[in-house]
């Protein structure tokens, strides 16, 4: 069994699993990808989880796993699920896709785009993208879905708190709806048609819609149903993404999401380099350990996660809709310890 250690930043750990390959049949005494499968269904459904866990070498297709707690609910590789924060992967690729292309600078600063913002002068770029900015998210609640882009960035800008410490570490959801803004500024078009146009469309990410496109509370997964009833769960969790601009405002499958992931780390959407570089621990959407990435997400009851060992290829993601945020970090740790042995 592999050992791992945790470094603790503000509730996430880091698990360091540099050095590791993708195991075969010889190098483990028999361990393979049925043994593992075996293995995850048996922690899923000791945990009672309600969920789907993919796994594998992130480029071939991936092994599958489900547990079903509620049939109404189950979670299939290619059910439309809230990815919550793991969208903030899309919007920091987005961003890095503009500075790759010298449209703007990790040391441009925020007041460029958004002068009224208490130390835009002082914000840079960079410190968006890794939460270091000093803004908190203050006020998210909002009484109606927010109509339109514009809508949003108008509620985010006026609720906001702009502390002016810059350089410590805070994870915001108003560092990425401000980058989703700056996208929009830098490419004529709004956030959800440049992700569209230069993410979702070409990798043919059929499965992948944001909260607008989707009207049917049947057509995806929502968490807490059996507290709240389906239709009030849709009808929160709507509101919610409709705030969450650039860091939570999206669905996906999993399958989907498996194949983004695919698409990032074999360098064609980006050089997948010029997010690992980063010395941040925290950079384009993702934590970034020593020979991996990894990104997590709550909304709604829903809890999303996935950890990317480039060093192996080796990668697994977990969809659920029936744990808490802190029951996820600690599956995600001992999915870590079957799918990276």
């Amino acid at each position: 069994m592999a050992h791992y250690y945790f470094e603790r930043m503000m509730g996430h750990e880091y698990p360091n699993i540099s050095g590791y390959h993708r195991v075969t049949v010889d190098e483990m005494n028999g361990t393979t990808d049925r043994d593992k499968e075996q293995k995850i269904k048996k922690l899923m459904m000791a945990n009672k989880i309600n969920g789907i866990v993919l796994f594998g070498d992130i480029a071939q297709k991936p092994n599958i796993v489900e547990s079903s707690q509620n049939e109404d609910s189950k979670i299939g590789p290619n059910v439309l699920y809230p990815i919550a924060s793991l969208q903030k992967v899309y919007t920091g690729i987005a961003i890095q896709k503009l500075i790759n292309e010298h449209k703007v600078c990790l040391s441009t600063t925020l007041n460029k785009f958004y002068p009224n913002i208490p130390y835009s002068n002082k914000i840079t770029i960079g410190d968006l993208l890794s939460h270091l900015s000093g803004i908190d998210d203050g006020n998210q609640q909002t009484l109606t879905v927010l109509k339109n882009e514009n809508d949003t960035l108008s509620f985010i800008e006026k609720n906001l708190n702009s502390t002016g410490k810059i350089g410590k570490w805070n994870y915001s959801d108003s560092d990425y709806a401000l980058l989703a803004g700056i996208i929009s500024k830098l490419s004529g078009m709004s956030y959800q048609s440049y992700i569209s146009k230069n993410i979702i469309i070409p990798y043919k990410l059929k499965n992948t819609k944001f909260y607008n496109q989707v009207n049917n509370k049947t057509d995806v997964i929502s968490g807490n149903v059996q507290s709240m009833g389906n239709g009030l769960c849709f009808e929160n969790l709507k509101k919610k993404m409709s705030v969450a601009l650039g860091a939570g405002g999206m669905f996906s499958s999993a399958i989907d999401y498996w194949n983004f992931i695919n698409y990032l780390t074999s360098n064609k959407i980006i050089p997948l380099g010029t997010i690992t570089s980063s010395s941040n621990k925290y950079y384009d959407g993702v934590y970034l350990g020593k020979g991996t990435f990894h990104a997590d997400g709550s909304m709604n009851g829903c809890q999303s996660c996935f950890i990317m060992s480039y060093d192996s290829n080796q990668t697994f993601i977990l969809f659920s809709n029936n744990i808490s945020f802190k029951q996820m970090l600690n599956i995600r740790g001992k999915l870590a310890d079957i799918c990276f042995e």
